[in-house]
């Protein structure tokens, strides 16, 4: 036991005595690169709508097979894409509507308004907006990082979620979750989203 004991002080004073000068002949380590999630969690995150040029951010797919039609019946008509238009302004705000109203949303900024770039895009699909039965909707949901992969992080993927939802409500509510996943999973200590 005290053969143990003397072998285990011996290497502490050898560990001791010879640290700073061991640590002397190491080379330095470089600072840690900075993720997208550990920026993200120094400033609120942002979502806005993804600006594509020729596609809106919120296509209602029923319209636009309706106008694709009109368009083939009627050539020469400029009011073919009136009622795709206006239906897709209306589902962009259901969708803010459902940002604003949703808890999960919370502490995350939406930029709806202003020319600033986003951390996170959201595109959308909306399928049955326009069916006379009233069926169900179909809420297809792509988030994405505007940008990425960026030279800068080898690691980036483009995407940050996907999903389907049946409303606006829902569908900001899964987008904001994901959001939330990508940068802190403590979402709910957070205040208030807003709007720009």
């Amino acid at each position: 036991m005290a053969h143990r004991f003397g072998f285990l002080a011996l290497v502490l004073i050898l560990l001791f005595a010879g640290g700073p000068q061991a640590q002397t002949n190491q080379k330095p380590e470089s600072a840690p690169t900075q993720t997208k999630q550990q920026a993200a969690k120094k400033d609120p995150p942002t979502l806005g709508f993804n600006r594509i040029k020729d596609v809106p951010p919120i296509m209602d797919m029923d319209a636009e097979n309706e106008e694709r039609e009109m368009q083939k019946k009627l050539p020469n008509n400029d009011f073919a894409k009136t009622k795709r238009i206006l239906h897709e302004t209306s589902l962009m705000n259901d969708f803010v509507e459902g940002f604003k109203s949703s808890k999960e949303c919370n502490g995350i900024t939406f930029y709806l308004k202003t020319e600033k770039r986003p951390d996170f895009t959201i595109q959308i699909s909306v399928a049955g907006h326009d069916a006379p039965s009233g069926g169900e909707q179909s809420w297809i949901w792509v988030l994405g990082w505007p940008g990425d992969p960026s030279p800068a992080d080898k690691s980036a993927h483009g995407m940050g979620g996907m999903g389907h939802q049946t409303n606006a409500k829902l569908t900001a509510r899964d987008a904001c979750l994901t959001i939330w996943d990508d940068v802190d999973l403590n979402h709910f200590k957070k205040p208030g989203g807003k709007i720009e």
